[in-house]
């Protein structure tokens, strides 16, 4: 984990962060509430709905939330889905405020983030806090293609609402519930969000969904009541449970790493970043035109190895699970002829199949849960397709080949049902072909 000093930056992993904002405590010393602030890039709020506290603890994006407080009152949780985030925003602050003394009374107000296998990435800890009523205690900002935190620690004697305004909004006056779009479901468990696409102007686009008989629909927030508002920053609210994944849920397989993007067009070869930590790591492609393609990664002696996608979808999106070679960057033969984008992440950024997934073309997907059973339904959209999924048992092991695998789907046709025996995880699950819509079940034993 990075500790870094006030004015320093540090890289962050672009995944689903936790962030804890505590304080020490001591006899009589204030609680501070925990906020976040989304900004564009010329560093102003869009408006009061990108502030996101406990009286509005959802951003309308859906990617920043107020988690709450933990068992402790003095830490309370922030998230920060940054792969989600929209073009339009360009940083998220983290604040702590109080109407009750000073920060200066706090003890050593901290923020930490944690990446979502529970490493902790960045903490900074205010040490110079004296008659300020508001905090930014640090800033995720993009740069590189990526994201970094920065320690700001700057202070405001004129508390929230002066730093609000500052940045372009007014917050809402005390006692009162402040007006907002109904926003997107709170997740039933702090368990890491879902890989999200992006759409043609770089908003956020969860991937779609099937109807009844498998055929593509664009995708709809799952229903359900929106979050009640009820509190403002200083009122006492109801404490939100939260905890860190535990340990045995925690995905270990695959090095944490900040990620990568490659774009091009046409046949070109291509080389990850060569300070990714040796491990398997996931690709995710983009491609917006239609049209045969396909990518191989390449072994030592610079020669077609494994193929990682091949595919004639229009407006392709998809992720693999790859290899390097020994500890050499993974290198990638992308054969196309339109334009391209390649993304190296972590694994632990991969979606989790819990109890229902749907998607559209090939997938790498993680399971932590139980022996069950896998029921699968496909249909094909291109025609004369098949698809084609293993499991890959990767406790205790360093790299995919190297675990035990498991054939779990191989069928042709334009729509089918299989079912299939699923191990206890950690399992990772590889659609490798997949020519369609898809929709996966869990079935307990």
């Amino acid at each position: 984990m990075s500790h870094i000093a006030k004015g320093a930056n540090s890289f962050v992993p672009t995944v689903a962060l936790r962030v804890a904002v505590r304080q020490g405590r001591r006899d009589g010393s204030p609680l501070v509430d925990a906020c976040a602030l989304v900004l564009d890039a010329s560093g102003t709020a869009r408006g009061d709905a990108d502030l996101v506290f406990r009286g509005r603890p959802v951003h309308p994006s859906g990617s920043v939330r107020h988690l709450g407080e933990a068992s402790d009152p003095s830490v309370q949780w922030l998230e920060l889905d940054l792969p989600r985030l929209g073009a339009a925003a360009d940083r998220v602050l983290v604040v702590c405020a109080t109407d009750r003394g000073t920060v200066g009374d706090v003890v050593e107000p901290t923020v930490e983030a944690f990446a979502p296998d529970g490493a902790a990435v960045v903490r900074y800890t205010v040490t110079d806090a004296t008659t300020e009523t508001a905090f930014v205690l640090g800033e995720f900002y993009r740069r590189a293609g990526g994201w970094k935190f920065r320690a700001v620690g700057q202070g405001y004697a004129s508390g929230l609402a002066g730093l609000a305004a500052d940045f372009g909004i007014a917050p809402p006056a005390r006692g009162t519930v402040p007006a907002a779009a109904p926003p997107p479901p709170a997740p039933a468990s702090p368990g890491p969000v879902p890989f999200a696409g992006v759409s043609k102007d770089g908003g956020p686009v969860p991937f779609a969904g099937v109807s009844k008989d498998l055929g593509p629909v664009p995708f709809a927030p799952p229903p359900g009541p929106a979050p009640t508002a009820t509190t403002v920053p200083g009122a006492a609210p109801a404490a939100v449970p939260f905890a860190p994944p535990p340990s045995g849920d925690a995905w270990t397989f695959g090095p944490v790493f900040e990620p990568c993007t490659v774009e091009g067009k046409g046949t070109q070869v291509v080389t990850a970043d060569r300070s990714i930590p040796p491990g398997p790591v996931l690709v995710e492609m983009t491609r917006e035109s239609d049209g045969y393609f396909c990518v191989h990664s390449l072994d030592k002696r610079n020669k077609d190895d494994q193929l990682v996608f091949n595919s004639t979808l229009p407006d392709f999106r998809g992720s693999a699970a790859v290899d390097p070679v020994g500890d050499r960057p993974v290198r990638l033969r992308v054969q196309a002829h339109s334009r391209w984008s390649l993304t190296f992440r972590p694994l632990a950024h991969a979606r989790r199949l819990e109890s229902e997934l749907t998607g559209r073309g090939p997938e790498a997907l993680l399971y932590t849960g139980p022996e069950a059973d896998l029921k699968v339904r496909f249909r094909d959209e291109t025609g004369g397709s098949y698809c084609h999924m293993t499991g890959h048992e990767v406790a205790g092991h360093s790299t995919i080949a190297a675990a035990e695998e498991s054939l779990l789907v191989n069928e042709a046709g334009k729509r089918h049902r299989v079912s299939s025996p699923l191990p206890r995880g950690p399992v990772l699950l590889v659609f490798r072909a997949a020519e369609g819509s898809w929709r996966m079940r869990i079935r307990a034993v």
